[in-house]
């Protein structure tokens, strides 16, 4: 796959995309450039920061939608949809949707591995630093007028077509309907290299350790930890016991 290196006649393009008009086309450059492209200057020229700011955003007008759309939901309930949504997964999915793709600029070369999960997770990242950049170059009003037209729709589906297979909201329920708490989850162990790291989490409940998952990234592997742990609860009400902690 050739390297994405898109110039910045195509600002107009996203402009007519986004259905924004920039008045600091910098910044949109910025929210489109992955460190890679910059390595010397990414704090300054990239959208790490951005991004930050824009997940804060989201998260925000996701739970207050949440909190006026679902008058009965629980905290359990409105936390668990709140995560699905603002989930790399689904931020990803409207990415995709909405194209960004073809204007994110990344070195593919200074990455040592690229796939269709680094593609959407690039895609994830970009949408919430546009956020952030909107945020900052138009003012709060525009970023909350983008925010509903792109993000607020996914969740009604999520609530109709996800949250009941998702395995970290379906384990919370269980948790707090039988201790009051949320389950807590940790990373138990990070290795390779800073482009191609393996995660391995596990999900508690108080000390005790009811799941281990490994995946690339850490929301990835806390899915697959709540999967493991719904698996041996399951077993626990047969006559097993948790997963022991050995660290």
């Amino acid at each position: 796959m050739e390297d994405v290196d898109n110039s910045g006649n195509n600002i107009p393009m996203l402009e007519a995309l986004l259905q924004v008009s920039f008045h600091d086309r910098a910044i949109l450059l910025r929210a489109i450039t992955h460190h890679s492209c910059c390595t010397e200057t990414a704090t300054r020229d990239s959208y790490d920061t951005l991004e930050f700011l824009g997940d804060a955003i989201i998260s925000a007008h996701v739970v207050e939608y949440i909190y006026r759309n679902f008058p009965t939901a629980t905290e359990g309930e409105m936390t668990a949809l709140k995560s699905e949504v603002v989930s790399r997964r689904i931020l990803a999915k409207v990415g995709q949707e909405l194209g960004l793709f073809p204007f994110i600029h990344v070195d593919i070369a200074n990455l040592r591995t690229f796939n269709e999960r680094s593609r959407d997770s690039l895609c994830a990242d970009v949408l919430e630093a546009l956020v952030g950049a909107i945020h900052i170059d138009q003012g709060p009003d525009y970023a909350r007028a983008f925010v509903a037209r792109t993000i607020l729709p996914m969740v009604t589906f999520v609530q109709k077509h996800t949250i009941d297979t998702n395995p970290k909201g379906r384990l919370q329920k269980i948790i707090l309907q039988r201790s009051g708490h949320l389950p807590v989850y940790r990373i138990l162990e990070e290795s390779g290299q800073y482009n191609d790291r393996t995660f391995e989490v596990g999900v508690f409940e108080g000390h005790t350790l009811l799941g281990v998952g490994k995946a690339s990234s850490i929301k990835e592997a806390g899915r697959l930890a709540a999967s493991e742990a719904l698996i041996r609860l399951q077993q626990k009400e047969e006559g097993d016991q948790p997963l022991p902690y050995n660290p």
